[in-house]
């Protein structure tokens, strides 16, 4: 899965850093048109996935994660080919939503590894997995941005939809996950799923998740654009906006496993706190930047906190969860995490518009003080227990 997920992000990280520059060359020409566009399209699949997510992962808990991951693989491959016929940023608006309805790759996968990793080593297992994510944030912006350049955005389609294809041949090639009747006939309804939701830290978490997305996707949008703003010549902005995005998924692919380790051991609490107040350090540091070099070493430091919030969050809703409601709760999860990444690119595109680009980094550094807070009131020890079970010889506390 380790392996799966890097082919996966990577694949994604070939077109989704370019998105200003693809608008563009639909014929987009006004500065401010081209930065909404980029919000609307970016935030496109996240609407619709927060809307499906915890369907699939209910339906994930009745026939199985491993079917889910290799659906979710096959449904964004077929949309991501079919991208590549999109002649204007409608169509290719339209497509993305296609995108966000038929995959749900994250939080599948999420699910699959939670459910097998040790109840006490789920900070680590997540972490691990976090960091192939990274890792393809740096692969694929490196390689797309070269790519682009090379053989032009149209193309760029077709690769990345054989990558996502692969893996899904992979995953069901080389995963096992065996799922038992028992379990589907026990699993829970959405209802029941959305009640459970509400138990704490759960909500807390749930919030985290919003914020965390929130305030890294705001920039997505017009970073291609702010890079270009610090004097990059034309000829080499996609591949230097590339390694601006692989720099800060090479420092979270580093910092993953190690934040995941130190929240088992020392409490996801501490972890997240210290976390959230140095990215918004060094979310603010960005907007000051006058050099691509000095961005890029506050993208190396925003790699290495941002690397925590995630993969924490979600271990706290793993270790709250009982395993037949997993699927179900991290596509709750997943939910909040993809409503923020609806609400911030939309949002960092028009105030992008509206203030520049420059204040909208400020915006970003205070969403990220402020989940400090929301951090802060997670469980003392940052792990969160599920209830014991009654035995039968108990009798009921009233």
């Amino acid at each position: 899965m380790w392996g799966v997920q890097l082919l996966v992000v990577a694949g994604m990280g070939l077109i989704l850093p370019f998105l200003p520059l693809l608008v563009r060359s639909y014929g987009v020409d006004d500065p401010a048109s081209v930065q909404r566009w980029s919000g609307a399209i970016f935030s496109g699949p996240f609407l619709c996935a927060a809307l499906m997510t915890p369907v699939w992962g209910w339906v994930g808990d009745r026939v199985g994660r491993k079917l889910m991951v290799v659906r979710s693989l096959v449904g964004l491959s077929a949309a991501l080919f079919l991208m590549s016929f999109a002649r204007s940023p409608g169509q290719l608006l339209l497509l993305r939503f296609l995108q966000g309805t038929v995959s749900g790759f994250i939080p599948a996968a999420i699910a699959l590894v939670s459910a097998t990793a040790p109840r006490e080593q789920q900070g680590y297992a997540l972490g691990t997995l976090s960091s192939a994510q990274a890792a393809g944030v740096v692969v694929g912006p490196l390689v797309g941005g070269v790519l682009a350049d090379v053989i032009g955005f149209r193309a760029l389609f077709y690769v990345t939809a054989a990558v996502e294809f692969s893996a899904a041949l992979a995953v069901w090639r080389l995963v096992a996950a065996p799922h038992s009747r028992r379990r589907r006939r026990r699993s829970s309804s959405l209802k029941r799923n959305a009640a459970f939701a509400r138990r704490h830290p759960l909500p807390v978490s749930l919030l985290g998740l919003f914020c965390t997305q929130f305030a890294l996707l705001l920039v997505q949008p017009f970073f291609a654009l702010f890079v270009e703003s610090l004097g990059v010549p034309e000829a080499r902005l996609s591949s230097t906006t590339g390694i601006l995005f692989g720099s800060t998924g090479a420092a979270m692919g580093v910092a993953a496993p190690f934040w995941g380790r130190a929240g088992d051991r020392f409490g996801r609490r501490r972890a997240l706190v210290l976390a959230c107040g140095g990215a918004a350090v060094v979310f603010l540091l960005q907007a000051s930047a006058r050099s691509v070099h000095t961005l890029l070493v506050f993208r190396l430091l925003q790699g290495l906190f941002a690397a925590a919030m995630l993969p924490a969050f979600y271990a706290v809703i793993a270790q709250a969860t009982p395993e037949r409601r997993r699927a179900g709760m991290m596509a709750f999860g997943s939910s909040a995490t993809l409503l923020g990444g609806v609400v911030g690119p939309l949002a960092g595109g028009a105030l992008a518009a509206r203030f520049g680009m420059r204040a909208a980094f400020g915006i970003g550094a205070a969403l990220l003080a402020l989940n400090v807070l929301n951090a802060w009131r997670l469980p003392s020890d940052g792990v969160a227990r599920a209830p014991r079970a009654r035995r039968s010889w108990e009798l009921p506390s009233h």
